[in-house]
């Protein structure tokens, strides 16, 4: 009923927007080039004597709203000679092109440059790491690749492409990191549409948040937050790229927007992988009496996977009654192979996972609701995915692909045989209210809603009399005070939240029994959260900042409900609750050839009743784990010399400790484990880049850039430190791996070849303990890009 009445709420209040919408608005677009003929980020434009203003993206494109009448049009950018223009500007119009000259005469004393979007949003007090995906859309990497080398992030993965993986941000995982899609959870979208087949091309940068996540996300997450930004401010273009590589991997993305001049707009995003993940890995097998063969090289040879996804949106912006009003659409589908198990004894030759998700979206924004402070950003979804695990052969396999029938109940990883399909129904909506104080201060409230229902079906298992469906239904409440003083070098933020949830689970008494009987859990949880973050700039070039927050983690539907293969429901789970610190700070200087950053941050992080996932026969469940407390550091350097050369270095060393007394928590047994290390998660990794770009290699237009990684992971142990012999200890041993790309980009940026290849030396690579993923590969990218 609560769903309901805010559906209707929210169709009332869009109905009737119209009618004290202020006075129509057109709007002025344009672009700014350098006397070089390059288009200029970062450049200023404003209406002069009004508030009207805006900066240029990377295609120097800007965009105005104002009010009709007559303007003087500013343009600023620092090392360059400041122009005015004289406007007529009565209905939407573009401008002629501006061009600006270098000052030569100021150009000596420049020592700060405008700040672009991504700089802007590392500012913000929270601790916040913002990736700008622009300088490397012409390799083939996914989103997890990227943040793979993002200061504090570790992605950890069971195989190639499609594979599970396990994302950890500063020692919290999984779940506990929540994922957007400018500002739209994808949690609920299923496993067609996850970080790990998301192309670069579809973003224009990451914001990667620490901690303390800002309330007008919605979240309930614990360790932190990613939100994927795409590219909003260019009107009209087209962004099509293919790549082919190693393991008869494919990869095809087309993104394209059009915008037109009575406020129409249009975006379809699609993009499609396919992979045979035919590596070889070095396996020593065991006979039926245990006894391990010498060490051989096999292929894979189960562990295709192909994922397709299409999302279409169209809406007007601008409008009396909307700045932005979008419906869209998603559609998405995958299919992976299963090729070993919980290590690579177990072959598996035929089980495989699939989903489909069908998404439709509303977005709307709109300015001066009701009075000029006042503003609405309101995104709804409807998220419908299926799912299935299919586990039903009596075969075994063997790694060189040979096969025996033995007659038996249960699959090749299951202990049943098992064809479990899911459909996971789901409404979410995200209400952001913003109410401006002054030029300052604003205030913000958000309202998160997601409401889950999951019917299933067992065919080899199906009962009629299972009482209903599981549900899961959460609700989160936010506001914030937001300030701005002392002529914005000073930023502050206090917030509080209040968390809700319901579940209902049904649970099997005796799995084996005849006759089954089944038992309903009803569970509702609420509580409150609360926050604060503050940053100050000592100069120009040097900011502090530091973010507590005492927040909660609702569990997840996979987390309680299961997966029916490789992931068991967990009855009675409870939400996370953590207290969490942050401290940091950050220098950057540029200069006229020269340029230094340096940012460094202490994380703190207490958890009760902490998730984690753990082995359960071939699958594994998720369990509580009382007391877990989290410290750590994290890094990184930037050197820039002209525009031709960059180094950056990034380091994280994090302890996660076990502090429960009781394992598990409800019981009077004492944890053997206290003080020690929580096994199987990393330490200590870092990530190294190193580039070069060269321009007008045979034009004015073309340009060559080349970027080395390494990757470097220290060793860490499978099982507690306290467990048996430390010369007998299983260990994910320490890896060094390295990567080189190359790009070249002609034709005005039109045109775009890129080459690969990852982990160069071809070394053995872990991430979990006996799972060997791919070695060394190449790949070729290329790319038409048309603004």
């Amino acid at each position: 009923m609560q769903i309901k009445r805010i559906v209707i709420l929210m169709l009332i209040l869009l109905s009737s927007i119209q009618g004290f919408s202020q006075k129509g608005k057109v709007v002025l677009n344009g672009v700014i080039f350098a006397d070089n003929g390059q288009p200029t980020e970062g450049v200023s434009v404003a209406l002069k004597g009004t508030n009207y203003a805006a900066l240029t993206n990377a295609n120097g494109e800007y965009e105005i709203t104002a009010e009709p009448g007559n303007y003087t049009l500013m343009v600023n950018y620092v090392g360059y000679k400041s122009k005015q223009t004289k406007i007529n500007l009565q209905s939407n119009q573009t401008a002629p092109n501006i061009t600006i000259e270098e000052d030569m005469a100021a150009l000596d004393e420049v020592q700060i440059k405008s700040k672009t979007k991504v700089e802007r949003v590392r500012e913000q007090p929270f601790n916040i790491t913002a990736v700008d995906l622009k300088v490397i859309q012409n390799t083939s990497a996914d989103l997890n690749q990227v943040l793979n080398r993002t200061t504090g992030v570790r992605v950890r993965e069971t195989g190639g492409m499609g594979s599970d993986f396990n994302f950890s941000l500063n020692g919290f995982s999984g779940n506990q990191v929540k994922f957007f899609m400018d500002g739209i959870p994808i949690d609920n979208y299923g496993s067609s549409f996850t970080l790990n087949n998301i192309p670069v091309n579809l973003a224009e940068r990451i914001e990667v948040y620490k901690g303390v996540v800002p309330v007008e996300l919605g979240s309930d997450a614990l360790g932190g937050a990613i939100n994927i930004i795409t590219n909003q401010s260019v009107k009209r273009y087209v962004d099509a790229s293919y790549s082919f590589g190693s393991f008869n991997t494919h990869k095809l993305a087309i993104n394209t927007r059009f915008s037109g001049k009575k406020g129409l707009v249009a975006n379809i995003n699609a993009f499609g992988n396919y992979s045979n993940n035919s590596y070889k890995v070095d396996v020593s097998v065991a006979d039926e009496l245990g006894n391990f063969g010498p060490v051989q090289a096999y292929k894979h040879f189960h562990d295709g996977y192909k994922s397709a996804a299409i999302i279409g949106e169209i809406g007007v912006k601008d409008k009396k009654y909307a700045d932005y009003l979008v419906l869209g659409m998603m559609v998405s589908a995958n299919k992976k192979e299963v090729q070993n198990g919980a290590t690579m004894q177990k072959v598996v030759g035929l089980a495989f996972k699939d989903s489909q998700a069908f998404v439709p979206t509303l977005k709307y924004k709109k300015d001066s609701l009701f009075t000029k402070n006042l503003s609405l950003n309101f995104i709804a979804s409807y998220n419908i995915v299926n799912s299935r695990s299919v586990d039903t052969t009596s075969y075994t396999y063997k790694w060189d692909g040979s096969r025996t029938y033995k007659p038996r109940t249960g699959g090749e990883i299951a202990l049943e045989k098992t064809i479990y399909a899911y459909d996971d129904n789901s409404f979410q909506a995200n209400t952001n209210f913003k109410y401006d104080l002054n030029d300052r201060q604003y205030l913000a409230f958000n309202y998160s809603v997601n409401d889950l229902k999951r019917k299933e079906e067992e065919e080899y298992r199906d009962d009629p009399r299972k009482p209903g469906s599981p549900t899961l239904s959460k609700n989160i409440l936010g506001l914030s005070y937001n300030l701005a003083a002392f002529d914005r070098k000073l930023s502050f933020i206090a917030f509080g939240k209040k968390y809700f949830l319901k579940s209902r689970m049904i649970d099997v008494v005796d799995d084996y029994a005849a006759v089954k009987e089944y038992q309903v859990f009803e569970n509702s949880f609420d509580d409150w959260g609360y926050g604060t973050a503050l940053a100050y700039f000592l100069t120009t070039d040097i900011q502090l900042k530091v973010s507590y927050e005492h927040a909660f983690r609702l569990p997840t539907a996979e987390e309680m409900l299961g997966d029916g293969l490789n992931i068991l429901p967990a009855i009675g789970l409870l939400p996370e609750e953590s207290d969490n610190f942050n401290a940091g700070f950050s220098y950057k200087k540029s200069f006229s050839i020269h340029s230094f950053g340096f940012q460094g941050n202490f994380i703190y992080r207490n958890a009760k009743n902490f998730i984690q996932s753990k082995p359960d026969g071939a699958s594994a469940i998720s369990a509580n784990l009382e007391d877990v407390k989290v410290t750590g550091f994290d890094g990184a350097l930037h050197y820039g010399y002209k525009n031709w050369l960059t180094f950056e270095l990034n380091a994280t060393y994090q302890k996660s400790i076990n502090q429960s007394d009781f394992d598990p928590p409800w019981t009077n047994i004492k944890n053997a484990y206290k003080g020690t290390q929580i096994a199987n998660v990393p330490i200590f990794f870092s990530n190294a880049n190193l580039g070069f770009k060269f321009k007008n290699i045979r034009t004015i237009d073309d340009n060559l850039s080349f970027n080395v990684f390494a990757n470097y992971v220290d060793q860490y142990y499978l099982k507690s430190t306290s467990n048996g012999d430390p010369s007998t200890r299983r260990f994910i041993p320490e890896q060094f791996t390295q990567s080189i790309a190359a790009a070249y980009v002609f034709g005005k940026g039109q045109y775009n070849i890129g080459l690969e290849c990852n982990n160069i030396t071809d070394k053995k690579v872990y991430d979990y303990f006996m799972i060997q993923k791919p070695g060394r590969s190449f790949t070729i990218k290329f790319r038409y890009f048309i603004n």
